[in-house]
């Protein structure tokens, strides 16, 4: 496991986190996972979104939550293609109203009740019609997980729709639900093992004409760039 693990949770989370990062300090990764439960949650107040970066031409998962309805967090074009996403909560201060997460430290996947943090990464695979997000196993020996799709390709921000089976949670620690958000399937990962899913071919596509009104999309402003998409694990 990350070594700093403990200290990021202990930094995110303040009193909370500083309590869990010193249970997990000296527990070995394996137990580290089994001390999280989840809490169901309301699917209506989260979306999963392929944001884009790098002019559109790459795109990384983001998830919004509606914490509050005092203001809309997105908005949804819907239309013969993949649905929009309009991220409405960078136009104004988000906090209390709408959550989002960027990385690993604010998403994960939970499968049959156990948490796959450490082994897998969420990325999204451009195809040549499609955008798909995947799990990325760390070890040779678990397989890739599809957890959803785009339905086509889009250079801005796109709903990603979840397959059937998967939904949102949050991770709860001895009872205190936190903000980290679980992609979350009943089925436990060694149901996995012997259904092979069909390997998406990554396709470096060229951005999308801009919209006729001459404006292009909107984009989140990173603070640091993003790392490059993790290569695929060789089909077997």
């Amino acid at each position: 496991m990350n070594g700093d693990f403990p200290l990021k949770l202990t930094r995110a989370l303040g009193p909370v986190g500083m309590a869990i990062g010193l249970a997990l300090a000296d527990m070995p990764a394996q137990a580290q996972q089994s001390l999280f439960a989840q809490q169901e949650t309301a699917q209506g107040n989260f979306v999963a979104v392929a944001a884009p970066y790098g002019g559109g031409t790459a795109h990384q998962l983001m998830v919004i939550e509606q914490i509050r309805n005092s203001q809309a967090c997105w908005g949804e074009t819907r239309g013969p293609g993949p649905t929009q996403i309009e991220p409405l909560l960078i136009n104004f201060d988000f906090t209390g109203i709408c959550g989002r997460s960027l990385d690993s430290n604010g998403y994960s996947i939970r499968m049959g009740g156990e948490d796959l943090a450490l082994r897998y990464a969420l990325r999204i695979i451009r195809t040549e019609d499609d955008m798909v997000l995947m799990g990325m196993p760390n070890r040779p020996d678990l397989p890739m997980l599809e957890l959803g799709r785009t339905q086509g390709v889009s250079s801005g921000f796109t709903k990603i729709q979840l397959n059937p089976g998967w939904r949102f949670t949050r991770r709860s620690y001895r009872g205190q639900t936190l903000g980290h958000v679980y992609l979350t399937h009943d089925s436990p990962i060694t149901t996995m093992l012997s259904q092979p899913v069909s390997q998406p071919t990554p396709n470096v596509a060229t951005p999308e004409t801009q919209p006729t009104n001459g404006q292009p999309p909107k984009e989140i402003i990173f603070s640091a760039p993003l790392p490059p998409p993790t290569p695929l694990p060789p089909a077997r």
